[in-house]
């Protein structure tokens, strides 16, 4: 999974609870370098922070569902504020969580989405 957030610690947090559950993470401090990773390593999934300097996390949530190869990949966003629901919505996110937020949860929730057959959950 990818992992893009241009906050040093909030991407060590979240990191290092999916690695403990055997996730293979790959990191991006902003959103133009996670953008060539989606496109060069079309990870299982994304979790994307929604404010960033630059390319913010809907501007990459929307290039990652433009084009073919990557449009599939299941997007998850991080965001301080509850209005951000709906946009992620629109964008085809599986879930769109509030800052701050429980990194056992959250290990939880992308370890339940890698698998096979999940499902849409909003917290």
């Amino acid at each position: 999974m990818l992992l893009i957030d241009d906050d040093a610690a909030t991407r060590m947090l979240c990191s290092v609870s999916l690695r403990a559950l055997g996730i293979e993470v790959i990191e991006a401090e902003d959103g133009k370098q996670g953008l060539e990773l989606v496109r060069r390593e079309r990870p299982d999934l994304v979790l994307l922070d929604v404010s960033m300097p630059g390319l913010d996390g809907f501007e990459v949530g929307e290039l990652v569902r433009r084009h073919r190869k990557t449009r599939h990949i299941p997007l998850m966003f991080l965001s301080g504020e509850a209005e951000n629901d709906s946009r992620a919505r629109e964008l085809g996110a599986i879930a769109c969580l509030a800052k701050p937020f429980d990194p056992v949860a959250l290990s939880s929730l992308i370890a339940t989405t890698l698998k096979p057959h999940g499902e849409e959950v909003w917290a």
